[in-house]
């Protein structure tokens, strides 16, 4: 799927992504993916000033997708590869952070909010 295909089919309605893969690499900046579910996804993407409110990413691999000055609140990431991702500045008020891991090595929420600070 391309990013223009993507973005057609947030912005038409769609809110649940199985086994997408992004075949570019590129930017969705100041995007609403607001409730949009990535399910076994593979994402690659600059992100930023986008807001994810309410989404959710499940067993995805999100290597480096840049998330800085996103808002996450009340998002939920699980199970997820985030291999040299960046969330700095991110808004993650309320997320649901488990099983996700960098490098081979499970995140924790603490992690997580270490790099909001980066």
């Amino acid at each position: 799927m391309t990013i223009k295909t993507l973005k057609d089919l947030v912005s038409s309605g769609e809110k649940h992504f199985k086994r997408v893969e992004i075949t570019e690499y590129g930017k969705i900046r100041n995007f609403n993916f607001s409730e949009v579910i990535f399910e076994e996804c593979m994402l690659s993407l600059d992100f930023t000033g986008s807001s994810f409110r309410s989404a959710k990413f499940i067993n995805s691999n999100i290597k480096n997708s840049i998330f800085s000055e996103t808002d996450l609140s009340n998002s939920e990431f699980f199970n997820n590869s985030i291999d040299a991702c960046v969330f700095r500045n991110a808004n993650i008020e309320g997320i649901i952070f488990l099983k996700n891991t960098q490098y081979s090595s499970e995140n924790t929420i603490e992690d997580l909010e270490e790099m909001v600070k980066k």
